[in-house]
């Protein structure tokens, strides 16, 4: 199925900007300032990922009528940032640079952090108009005796004064080299899930007790699980992000942010509650700890838990997710990851497992070495898992902040839950 996703450009529709201004901060479940802050001055930018194509001219049509501009494209497309002057704007599409880009600005591939000019714009020629062309005009002509009788003097004139511009231009100092904008953009991980096919009224969930909820809560799509924790400036939910035919809960995800902001989610893909007890605990340093113990129903003997520890931290690009380490040692961040292929002959024979691999990571990002550090169980699982691993890229950064070789585990799930993000 062909998926969109939906831009916010930044333009109004209402001819009252701080009243419609208003109406959207509403409509996001944010205060004025944090939208601002946090959306609008972001704009152009990808606001929903992964809609069918109803989905996606539906909620255009909201926007429109709450007083803003948006637009929907194909979904899929490698993203770009644009740089104009000191904000970041976007993700968007890269099919779109040169719609949305101004002529000052810079820009960039998601994942790189070389920032690039703008190409000029091709200017083509103006069409021919209707009739004849106007003559040119006539090129005007020193008169005859001027030349015969100075000529000489005239062309020594002009290379003395060749010689002095290029004496100037020399002796001119040449401008300072602009320093590079140390920014490392990060793929926009979507807030919402696709929306669920059957309808639910009565799963409200729990109500929302911050500007993080609200957030959350936005659009519908999602509902608390009433499960958080919140540590000075750092905060975890819990939140259901898929239901089954019945309106159980079969997807949970936990999203974590810092100072309001969101910053990732530590799960890939959700857990199903319905077979799988999932812990969680933040502490002060914004090290957050999870479990995920398979069970085969409630009440029933479960798999042995897996632990997994997830570090809220800065990184170039503002606040990450990185992967083990402690304080003070090197922080690992995931660029890109390409998700592996759950192999057809483990879906018929319905193997699950979680397989955690080692990677050794170069100062560049590249692995360097992987392997199995824990196998899955299934061979077939944990040589998927390591197909895909080879393409991830990572960012290692050292205590002085300057990129360094690294180790890190990752934990790759292959479980048959529904696979919503």
């Amino acid at each position: 199925m062909d998926t969109y996703c939906l831009i916010l450009t930044g333009e109004f529709t209402d001819p009252d900007p701080a009243a419609a201004r208003a109406r959207l901060a509403a409509a996001f479940g944010m205060t004025p300032e944090a939208f601002e802050q946090k959306v609008w001055q972001r704009a152009p930018l990808i606001i929903r990922q992964g809609l069918d194509a109803d989905t996606a001219t539906r909620q255009r049509g909201q926007l429109g009528e709450l007083g803003a501009q948006a637009e929907t494209l194909p979904g899929g497309q490698p993203l770009i940032w644009l740089l104009r002057g000191e904000r970041v704007l976007g993700p968007l599409p890269d099919s779109v640079l040169g719609r949305f880009g101004k002529p000052a600005d810079r820009w960039c591939h998601d994942g790189d952090d070389s920032w690039q000019d703008l190409p000029p714009p091709i200017m083509p020629p103006p069409l021919p108009t209707a009739g004849e062309p106007p003559p040119l005009p006539a090129r005007p002509q020193p008169p005859k005796g001027l030349l015969r009788r100075h000529g000489r003097w005239l062309a020594a004139a002009a290379v003395v004064v060749a010689l002095a511009g290029i004496w100037l231009h020399l002796r001119t100092p040449a401008p300072p080299a602009t320093p590079p904008v140390h920014y490392v953009p990060r793929p926009l991980q979507p807030m919402a899930a696709a929306a669920p096919a059957t309808h639910c009224p009565d799963a409200a969930g729990a109500a929302a007790t911050g500007d993080e909820d609200r957030f959350l809560l936005a659009g519908g799509e999602r509902s608390l699980t009433g499960r958080a924790q919140r540590q000075g400036d750092n905060y975890v939910a819990e939140a259901v992000v898929g239901r089954d035919d019945r309106c159980r809960p079969d997807a949970v995800q936990l999203y974590v942010f810092h100072d309001g902001v969101f910053v990732g989610t530590p799960l890939d893909p959700p857990v199903d509650p319905r077979h799988t007890r999932l812990d969680f605990s933040l502490d002060a340093q914004g090290q957050i700890d999870y479990t995920v113990q398979r069970c085969e129903s409630p009440g029933t003997s479960c798999n042995p838990a897996e632990h997994f520890r997830v570090r809220l931290q800065p990184s170039d690009g503002g606040w990450a997710l990185t992967y083990g380490g402690a304080p003070g040692a090197a922080r690992v961040e995931i660029v890109s990851r390409t998700a592996p292929k759950y192999p057809a002959e483990a879906v018929r024979q319905r193997h699950e497992g979680t397989v955690l691999l080692a990677f050794t990571i170069g100062s560049d990002g590249s692995p360097l070495d992987i392997r199995v550090a824990q196998s899955s169980g299934f061979a077939e699982l944990d040589a998927a898992a390591l197909d895909a691993a080879r393409q991830w890229r990572f960012r290692a950064l050292g205590p002085d902040g300057h990129a360094t070789t690294a180790s890190t585990r990752v934990p790759v799930r292959f479980h048959l839950d529904k696979p919503a993000l």
